[in-house]
């Protein structure tokens, strides 16, 4: 996932591209873009950082001082080289959906709460990326079960509506995949949270049919090595098959964390 913010400065080229990079080496890098070129200028960044909250504070800072040197953020939202002549300025309720991003990155679960209270009566509060964040916090919190599950779920068949109506929705730069498959991956917890492992299961598996991942495939594994012991088999069969294609042994130690290590063990 990465998070793209574009600039404008009327008149002329003098347009900018801030990205985001979060992760286990979060990462905020910058360009000059003009034209179809992306330009690495005496201002071009490119600074890594250690910890979330601080690359989530300094993005939040170059985009406010851009802004502050006359820029218009502009609607763009893919991470692509292109040129920015007539942009229009993004909304407002998009700006703060953002936002919201941002502090489900960094902030307390009380912060991230006041974000979403802030956007209930606006057009935001109807995007499934909207309701994929509160049933990420939701489920963070400890909410009711079937709060957090309705949220999911909310957020899934909102996104499943737009793409048969063919009507756009809003998620930042964030790929439809990738939030679909978040998407799917909060509903799988909050099902096991709900003592509920083979819904937990039958999400987790459309997650990882939309987007494999080693999380996932780890998720998927615990389930069936906690909760379907006669298909542990069919659980170190897919560990086994994601290390021999991952080509590491990485794979291993993270499943071994979700007690398939026990399970390789059990079989020796």
């Amino acid at each position: 996932m990465y998070l793209a913010k574009f600039f404008h400065r009327p008149p002329g080229d003098d347009d900018r591209e801030l990205l985001l990079v979060p992760g286990g080496d979060p990462m905020i890098i910058g360009f000059r873009m003009r034209g179809s070129v992306e330009i690495q200028t005496e201002d071009f960044l490119r600074v890594p950082f250690s910890e979330i909250g601080n690359v989530v504070a300094a993005y939040r800072r170059y985009a406010a001082e851009l802004v502050a040197a006359g820029y218009m953020e502009t609607t763009h939202t893919r991470h692509t080289r292109r040129n920015l002549r007539c942009p229009e300025a993004k909304l407002e309720w998009q700006k703060s959906l953002d936002d919201l991003m941002l502090a489900a990155l960094s902030a307390s679960l009380e912060d991230q709460a006041r974000h979403l209270a802030a956007l209930q009566d606006t057009p935001a509060a109807h995007e499934p990326l909207y309701l994929w964040l509160a049933a990420h916090r939701s489920f963070a919190a400890a909410d009711s079960h079937e709060h957090t599950i309705q949220l999911a779920e909310a957020a899934r068949d909102t996104l499943a509506l737009r793409r048969a109506e063919k009507t756009p929705h809003y998620a930042w730069s964030i790929a439809e995949n990738d939030l679909e498959a978040r998407i799917f991956d909060v509903l799988s917890w909050a099902h096991l949270r709900a003592e509920n492992p083979a819904a937990a299961l039958d999400a987790i598996e459309q997650a990882y049919r939309i987007a494999p991942s080693n999380d996932r495939g780890v998720q998927r594994a615990t389930i069936l090595c906690d909760h379907f012991p006669d298909r542990r088999q069919e659980a170190l069969a897919a560990a086994n098959k994601r290390a021999e294609l991952d080509g590491r042994e990485e794979d291993h130690r993270a499943a071994g964390s979700c007690r398939i290590c026990g399970v390789v063990q059990a079989q020796a």
